[in-house]
């Protein structure tokens, strides 16, 4: 081999065993177990999603001009 093939080896050697020695592997993350339902419910507290188990249902309320969603739970 000639010098410059053997400069670009060794180039190559250092830059592999450099960048593998930079980058230290990061722990896998669980993917999250929810069951929801992609509902999400909102009131004067804010959104959040719907809780397992439950569903959103309207209710009308006599007296008053308008309707109101819930959240039912079993």
């Amino acid at each position: 081999m000639t010098t410059t093939k053997w400069i670009l080896a060794g180039a190559l050697v250092f830059a592999v065993a450099g960048a593998s020695a930079q980058e230290p592997k990061q722990p896998k993350r669980a993917a999250a177990k929810t069951a929801g339902t992609g509902q999400m419910f909102c009131n004067p507290q804010g959104c959040r999603p719907v809780r397992p188990g439950c569903h959103i249902e309207q209710q009308v309320y006599m007296g008053m001009s308008g309707t109101m969603n819930v959240e039912v739970c079993k």
